[in-house]
């Protein structure tokens, strides 16, 4: 008698798969490498090669219905918005942020990270418990990113901006739909932006909000970016929207990431501490072992061919960068995390045209935390609950991570 094995389902909106994807993608990798959903109606690729040249081939495969595999796409998405935005513009609008982000210009950010890490670190390494996440992994990216942003880093304005901030992100389970706290949310997100902006035109400082509010764009001979008045409509709130979105929550989830495996590995956290040389190697392989980004979607121009199968042009395709990342076509023993892993190229900030802008910065704030904060933590466990984030089904994140550990005292 012949046992028929059960379909493979992937259904990123579900409670259970966000629980524990990696079943299912190491099923999607073996058994059904372009998926098609015929509930929700997309295609998924799973595999790293598939992933990476998919995410390389911006004139087949465009974002401009969206990266987000949720209502994120249409009710979120706005002229500026540059992940959803394909060639020509895409360029032209990322040359007016692209210098900020350079390498270069984010190691000169070193010492202020290591102030932030060293004060947060401060408030409770003392105490010999912490939330990793509520305590380090998110205050870490608001001070740091919002600083650049020029955003306010203290007061009432940064506590309605944080609380926006979580607010965009409120989904519910089963349902790709933004909740009424997203809406609310959102336009109290762009408004806020467009005041701004308006202000740094009248006073501009050394932040990103005046770089861009002074800009302009080389496709309209040098006309200015920002129009004359600026509202939440304006592509210039679209942008500056973005990067306030995108700022935080990938560098929360890196950091959290890497603590709790760092925690569940002792023997990888010894290792680090012996030869913190190693640390940029970590960084690397919490961003492989379990991507921030988890998927993003595309929209085909032609018929492509893959698998024994045809993805029709216009339809939806859904790269799933964290399963990529465990593709044991790429990695050896990819479901284990190994800072010592010899460097392969990973997907967690993709390639190509959409190519993360933010990667130097978070690289170098994750970095930064695990040289200040593992020290002063030891030989720290998990110590209760871990909690996903509610957030959009492209991302997985940490929202809790409680630890414990033996206080070793203040450093100077």
């Amino acid at each position: 008698m012949t046992t028929l094995s059960p379909p493979v389902v992937y259904d990123p909106y579900s409670a259970a798969f966000k629980a524990d994807p990696w079943p299912v993608y190491r099923l999607l990798r073996d058994k059904a490498p372009v998926y098609v959903s015929e509930k929700w109606g997309f295609h998924a690729l799973s595999r790293f090669d598939d992933v990476r040249a998919a995410a390389r081939d911006h004139e087949t495969f465009l974002s401009f219905e969206g990266i987000d595999i949720d209502d994120t796409a249409k009710d979120m998405s706005a002229p500026g918005f540059l992940p959803d935005i394909d060639n020509p513009r895409h360029d032209q609008l990322r040359r007016i942020v692209q210098r900020t982000f350079l390498p270069r210009t984010i190691a000169k950010l070193e010492d202020d990270v290591r102030r932030v890490v060293t004060g947060l670190v401060d408030r409770f390494a003392d105490a010999g418990e912490a939330d990793i996440a509520q305590d380090l992994s998110w205050p870490i990216p608001y001070a740091v990113f919002f600083d650049v942003l020029g955003l306010p880093t203290t007061g009432s304005d940064r506590a309605d901006l944080e609380r926006w901030s979580h607010g965009l992100k409120d989904r519910e389970n089963d349902d790709p739909r933004l909740t009424p706290v997203a809406w609310d949310a959102l336009h109290n997100t762009k408004d806020y932006l467009a005041e701004i902006l308006m202000e740094r035109r009248r006073n501009p400082r050394e932040d990103l909000l005046s770089t861009l509010v002074t800009a302009a764009v080389d496709d309209h001979g040098g006309a200015p970016f920002a129009p004359p008045v600026i509202d939440r409509h304006s592509e210039i709130v679209g942008l500056a929207f973005v990067l306030f979105m995108a700022g935080v929550e990938s560098t929360a989830a890196l950091l959290s990431t890497a603590f709790r495996e760092l925690a569940q590995n002792p023997d990888q956290r010894r290792m680090l501490l012996a030869d913190p040389s190693l640390i940029p190697a970590a960084v690397e392989e919490a961003l492989r072992f379990d991507a921030p980004l988890q998927v993003a979607g595309r929209t085909t121009t032609r018929d492509v061919h893959l698998h024994d199968t045809t993805i029709r042009a216009g339809e939806r395709v859904f790269l799933i960068y964290g399963s990529a990342n465990r593709d044991d076509r790429q990695y050896e023993d990819p479901d284990r995390f190994d800072v010592t892993r010899p460097q392969r190229r990973h997907m967690s900030f993709s390639e190509g045209l959409h190519g993360c802008l933010g990667a130097p910065l978070a690289r170098l704030e994750a970095r930064v935390a695990l040289e200040v904060a593992l020290p002063r933590l030891g030989d720290y466990t998990i110590s209760g609950p871990m909690h996903l984030y509610r957030s959009t089904p492209n991302m997985r994140v940490l929202d809790h991570l409680p630890i414990s550990f033996t206080p070793t005292g203040r450093t100077t």
